[in-house]
């Protein structure tokens, strides 16, 4: 029997951007709270929220995962959901299929449609520098929305070609991206849906 499941919460909850968050541990350190731009290392374990299996963690590998906080490496649910951490403190972060993996799903252990549960411990902090601001650069009109053709304009600027073969490659690239961040499917992403760094240290959203 999974003894993640009967983990009982300190009975501190919020919600940060669509995330529900159940406060499992207080932190023991909260001098450094997490932000944009640093590197949390830390131990998680993801499920699948209708089950309960657990589809990856941190002790697959034997070890603490590091990650970058605020550049778009992990799904829009954890880099909402692992915001203002302290050092030693652990979170079950409820995450909607739209903040996960979507109507496609990984294409490995998480279905299309599923929502998810992650259990983190945060047990270092290094403070970084906030990352640029990704989506202003790519909406290059300023209308708070992304287009095709800006996402595949950027690509082609930031050489983010090498191995692409002409324009339907590149076409075919947006559309996979626009797949996992086009979550309403109106053609086009905004700055809720965008999943990269997407606000400056000055920068109001």
């Amino acid at each position: 029997e999974n003894t993640q499941k009967h983990s009982r919460s300190s009975g501190i909850n919020a919600e940060y951007g669509g995330v529900r968050v159940d406060v499992l541990r207080r932190g023991e350190d909260c001098h450094k709270k997490a932000e944009d731009g640093d590197m949390l290392t830390a131990e998680f374990h993801g499920f699948l929220e209708n089950s309960f299996e657990r589809f990856e963690s941190s002790h697959d590998t034997g070890k603490p995962s590091s990650f970058k906080l605020g550049h778009g490496y992990m799904i829009k649910g954890l880099e909402r959901g692992l915001q203002n951490m302290c050092i030693g403190e652990k979170r079950r972060l409820h995450i909607p299929a739209a903040l996960a993996y979507g109507k496609i799903g990984d294409s490995k252990n998480v279905p299309p449609g599923a929502d998810l549960i992650y259990d983190v411990e945060v047990i270092h902090i290094q403070k970084g520098t906030t990352p640029p601001n990704i989506f202003a650069k790519i909406d290059t009109n300023g209308d708070k929305q992304i287009s095709k053709d800006e996402m595949a304009n950027f690509i082609l600027e930031t050489g983010r070609t090498v191995t692409l073969r002409g324009e339907s490659e590149i076409n075919a690239v947006v559309d996979e991206i626009f797949k996992l961040e086009d979550t309403d499917e109106n053609g086009f992403v905004d700055i809720s849906e965008f999943s990269g760094p997407k606000k400056g240290k000055h920068d109001e959203l």
